[in-house]
């Protein structure tokens, strides 16, 4: 009837209480007549045919019950609160058999039933030819279902087409090569999503298909808002636990807008890595589509997506990999990342996806199959597994290790690939611990681990090689950090690497003396210059934030633990790291000079435990001056490295030991000289010009004439200038957000601002363009539009009522009205003060 429960503190002088402080009792059952099946209680397989299966059933009263099998009456018994009784299965066909009860107790009727299904050996036949393990879609009301299992006896397909029951018809044929089972589905209804399972064995172990491009999850789902996921179809609960796929035959294809992107050359990249997470407070890729025009004006011209695969969690940094083909809901519809590939390429830029293939987790039923849970504290994969090891080959593994020299692992890596090339447009891939992808053990010696490995080398060959098939010119970039005899053979091959100068651009940017040649190929020996070097990733700390904390205050005039000299300081870092050939890559916001921890809390503290933890999202920043000019000055820097073929040159001087650094290019478009003082004292440094005659200043609009090639500079500390031999456009670096005019006309103004129920803003227009007027919040997302299209001459005003695009009232505070054509933006501030 009820449960009684019971909550004492350690030394039972605290005791929990219901609200009213009774003692607290649930209700079970009430009042009311029922009864149930106890015996089994739930479907049944059997295969070795009872004589004496029990079959049992029970009453909360006393009441006339009677156990039936089909339409045949086993046993029946009055006045009882129970029955039980035995079935004779032995000489039964196969098939499906209906187990139930009726209980009378003289005014009502109650009923109960289950099922029980003998059962023999699969059928053994191939599938049509063609089919691909998976969700094979044949028409709009058919698919066949395939799954990979080695050594496992039988599967049933479940789910909403079986009512979450087993089913004989339901029952999955398997190959004549004993490795696969497989199922055609009929009579779906076109276009309606269907979730479904793969049960297997008598072990209760379900899984979701690996291959599905969606899957619904039991714990997590649930905290994805319906603005961010509109309509997800809910998981079955109550009829099914663990992840559930979902397959939907006659979806509607994504209709690619650019078709013929042309990607930068590697040799001019320059990547913007992102975490989805902690960029946008929507976390949404329809909110990473609003902000492009803030990633277009930095000149980036790629971005690197941090993991978006199906993970495990919600918030996460996505290196916890479940689902390979399905793209994790927590960010939106698989649609909305096609989207935002789109409008990255319309606007020049490519989309780079960070994928997990050294290891993956729990809920991946490639583990989940094979998994041997009396093997340690988190169990590990039997033997069997085809796809990973049984225990991991290297110290920096986490998860369960993939197993590289499966054939296996390598067909399902390869086909997955090709998969988001080729759905998703996508222009390449990192490749996250890049350097597990060996069968050599060297648990515990991280030493010996990133010692040259013929075998991983051959590995990142062939993996090369099956992209090539897919996409010859897909981006391939290594998370490697091996032995650099190994890395130079993988970037002689064509493969990128990732090139972490954290620590030594952190030490410049401190005032501390530093080298930066690692950054520089031709010192690494490499015949191709692919290292992506970076002075910040997801990994490392952040720059301005060890600046403040940890700079050098030798010099109280130049103290680079005070503010305006530790940002000022990161211009000079972009300016010789960037400009350098080769692709180069920014972490969100350093371009704004982020000052958070990367081990930040939630709470202020600043604590390791918290290093994956959500960290704060301050788009305000790009309206703090100081912040901005920052901002424009890596705009201006990109604006060079991907512009102009001279940042393309092999021909050139990387000179950074010093505390005074510079880089010498020359080419036949335009030399450049680049000089920086990373000193906290002035210093007197050699440009290291190429020819003697003019010379300009990029920043600061200037010419100079050289007669003296030995001439020393006097550099301020943490100065630093870029001379080109050609005469370039000054960048803007003019501070603020007020600016008075735009490409083409004039903004008038905003009144009233502040306002309450709505403000006017006018502009005058001097020429008929295209022109977008639209309203951004302080977290830089695009909240409304107020004009999108031909402007013609005149004056013109526009009204703002305070709303977002669906007529939303939004919150009061500063918003940012942004006149947006095609040769430039212009912005003004409003004030929304209800």
């Amino acid at each position: 009837l009820q449960l009684a429960f019971v909550f004492r503190n350690a030394g039972g002088t605290v005791v929990g209480r219901a609200a009213d402080g009774s003692d607290i009792f649930v209700d079970l059952y009430g009042s009311e007549f029922s009864g149930a099946v106890t015996t089994p209680a739930a479907t049944q397989l059997i295969t070795d045919f009872p004589a004496d299966f029990p079959f049992e059933a029970q009453t909360n009263a006393d009441a006339d019950i009677t156990l039936y099998l089909n339409d045949d009456v086993v046993a029946t018994q009055s006045g009882v609160t129970s029955i039980s009784t035995e079935i004779d299965f032995s000489g039964e066909a196969l098939g499906q058999y209906w187990l139930w009860m009726s209980a009378d107790n003289g005014s009502e009727v109650i009923y109960d039933s289950t099922y029980v299904i003998l059962q023999g050996a699969p059928l053994v036949q191939d599938p049509p030819g063609g089919m691909e393990d998976g969700i094979n879609y044949l028409d709009d009301n058919t698919v066949i279902l395939q799954i990979h299992a080695p050594f496992k006896n039988f599967i049933y397909a479940i789910g909403d087409f079986t009512n979450w029951q087993y089913h004989p018809d339901y029952f999955m044929k398997k190959t004549t090569s004993g490795d696969r089972f497989w199922i055609q589905i009929d009579d779906l209804v076109p276009g309606m999503e269907c979730r479904f399972q793969y049960s297997i064995d008598m072990e209760d172990m379900r899984v979701a298909d690996i291959y599905a491009k969606k899957i619904l999850d039991p714990w997590n789902d649930q905290w994805i808002s319906e603005s961010t996921y509109p309509n997800l179809i809910p998981y079955p609960s109550g009829l099914t636990t663990q992840v559930v796929s979902v397959l939907q035959t006659a979806q509607e294809p994504y209709d690619w807008q650019v078709t013929d992107f042309q990607r930068p050359p590697k040799e001019r990249l320059i990547i913007y890595e992102l975490l989805i997470r902690d960029f946008t407070e929507e976390h949404t890729f329809q909110s990473l589509i609003d902000t492009l025009g803030y990633l277009e004006r930095l000149g980036i011209n790629a971005i690197q997506l941090m993991p978006v695969q199906e993970f495990e969690g919600n918030e996460s940094w996505g290196y916890n990999p479940m689902y390979y083909f399905a793209i994790d809901k927590y960010y939106g519809p698989a649609d909305d990342l096609k989207k935002f590939v789109d409008e990255c390429h319309s606007r020049g830029i490519a989309v780079i996806l960070d994928i997990v293939f050294n290891h993956s987790f729990g809920q991946n039923p490639q583990v989940r199959m094979y998994f041997n849970p009396n093997a340690g504290q988190y169990g590990q994969p039997t033997a069997s597994n085809p796809w990973f090891n049984q225990v991991e080959t290297h110290p920096f593994n986490v998860g369960y290790d993939y197993n590289h020299n499966s054939i296996h692992t390598q067909a399902f890596m390869k086909r997955n690939m090709h998969y988001l090339l080729e759905e998703f447009n996508v222009d390449g891939f990192r490749f996250d611990l890049s350097k597990g992808f060996t069968q050599n053990n060297t648990f515990g010696n991280v030493g010996a681990w990133g010692n040259y490995d013929q075998s991983r080398i051959n590995h990142w060959l062939r993996i090369k090689d099956e992209i090539g098939e897919a996409d010859p010119n897909a981006y391939l970039i290594l998370e490697h950090f091996a032995d650099n005899s190994e890395e130079t053979v993988l970037a002689n091959n064509g493969l990128m690497l990732w090139g972490n100068l954290n620590h030594e651009f952190n030490e410049a940017t401190m005032g501390y003396s530093s080298n930066l040649n690692w950054a520089n190929y031709q010192s690494r020996g490499w015949g191709q210059p692919n290292v992506v070097s970076y002075a910040e990733s997801h990994d490392e700390e952040r720059l301005m934030y060890k600046n403040v904390q940890f700079g050098n205050q030798s010099n109280p005039a130049h103290d680079t633990r005070a503010f305006d000299v530790a940002l000022a300081r990161m211009e000079a870092s972009a300016a010789l790291n960037i400009p350098l050939i080769g692709p180069k890559m920014i972490w969100q916001f350093g371009e704004l000079g982020y000052d958070y921890s990367i081990n930040h809390c939630p709470d202020g503290t600043i604590n390791e435990d918290c290093r994956v933890a959500n960290k704060p999202i301050r788009w305000d920043y790009y309206y703090h001056p100081e912040r901005q000019r920052l901002y424009k000055v890596y705009a201006a820097i990109n604006k060079l490295k991907r512009d102009f073929p001279a940042f393309g040159s092999t021909n050139y001087t990387y000179d950074v030991g010093g505390s005074g650094k510079r880089l010498i290019i020359q080419h036949s478009s335009m030399d450049v000289v680049i000089i920086a003082n990373f000193s906290v004292n002035a210093i007197s440094m050699v440009p290291g010009f190429t020819h003697t005659g003019v010379w300009y200043d990029y920043f600061a609009g200037e010419s100079i004439t050289e007669n003296n090639l030995s001439n020393p500079f006097l550099l301020q500390p943490g100065e630093y200038r870029i001379y080109t031999d050609v005469e370039l456009e000054t960048p803007d670096l003019s501070l603020g957000t007020e600016e008075s005019s735009y490409q083409g006309g004039t903004l008038l103004g905003s009144y009233p601002n502040p306002f309450i129920d709505f403000t006017q803003v006018s502009y005058h227009a001097e020429q008929s363009q295209r022109l977008t007027v639209r309203v951004i919040d302080m977290h830089g997302r695009i909240v409304n539009v107020l004009f999108d299209g031909i402007q013609i001459p005149g004056n013109h005003l526009l009204r703002w009522d305070g709303t977002n695009r669906t007529g939303a009232q939004l919150p009061n505070g500063v918003y940012v009205i942004q006149f947006v054509t095609q040769e430039g933006t212009a912005l003004s501030k409003v004030v929304l003060q209800r």
